[in-house]
């Protein structure tokens, strides 16, 4: 079937956006990112006006739901492009919408810098600096919580994330930090550095959130977020009332 994309364009931050349309054809299991492979392999590229196109620009890594660099809106929607096939989206008089998320600054067309992320993750020192302690009660929800691929999508539909204000430290981390934050304090014994750790994402997460669980809607994976983000609240209470193992033998 003949098929239209409408991608917004821009070619930096500072430039005006404008929209274009592609055309090609394509089958229900056609994904959107092997869509906009085949229209920037076409010499010459041209738009669905016959008018000369500069190549679309996106980022790409695995093709296969392992790096979530492909994160974008698709009809209004964040996911992943390498996994959003045509037979799930209800095409339009056949026509996909592609924006670029909008919480991260844009690098250009469907590229954005999703950095702010990392650098939440090393602002509030999320990560270890021993042999990870292991838990047995915490096993499941941490398998899970190490399957995140940092993607965005969650920051994306979230009414209290903002864009590029995370990093400055009075601001909401989203749900992607949050989840880190859970994952390294619960490989830590109880003692100081897991409370600060849990403190911190309290300040910069728990206490931000609406619980209004748009990201649960949203994730790839699927990841039970929820519990995740409760289970970080509940250590952290727990904390509170622990005694100091970290240098016991």
């Amino acid at each position: 079937m003949q098929v239209i994309l409408r991608v917004k364009r821009q070619a930096g931050p500072e430039s005006r956006p404008y929209w274009q349309e592609f055309s090609c054809e394509a089958g229900p299991d056609s994904s959107v990112l092997s869509l906009l492979e085949e229209i920037n392999s076409s010499s010459p590229l041209t738009d669905a006006a016959g008018a000369e196109a500069l190549p679309i620009e996106f980022e790409s890594g695995c093709r296969q739901m392992g790096c979530g660099a492909c994160a974008m809106l698709i009809d209004g929607y964040p996911r992943l492009a390498c996994a959003t096939f045509l037979r799930q989206l209800k095409l339009k008089e056949g026509v996909i919408t592609l924006a670029p998320l909008s919480k991260f600054p844009l690098l250009r067309d469907l590229h954005v810098d999703r950095g702010v992320l990392t650098e939440d993750v090393k602002r509030m020192k999320l990560w270890l600096n021993h042999d990870a302690v292991v838990d047995k009660k915490e096993l499941p929800y941490a398998y899970q919580s190490a399957s995140c691929l940092m993607c965005g999508c969650c920051a994306e539909i979230c009414p209290n994330y903002q864009a590029g204000t995370a990093a400055t430290g009075s601001a909401f981390t989203g749900a992607a930090v949050m989840n880190q934050a859970y994952r390294a304090a619960s490989q830590y014994p109880p003692g100081k550095e897991r409370r600060r750790l849990l403190k911190e994402n309290v300040a910069a997460g728990q206490g931000h959130c609406s619980r209004t669980l748009s990201c649960l809607r949203v994730c790839p994976l699927e990841l039970p977020l929820d519990y995740i983000i409760s289970r970080g609240n509940h250590m952290y209470l727990k904390s509170l009332f622990e005694r100091d193992k970290s240098h016991e033998k």
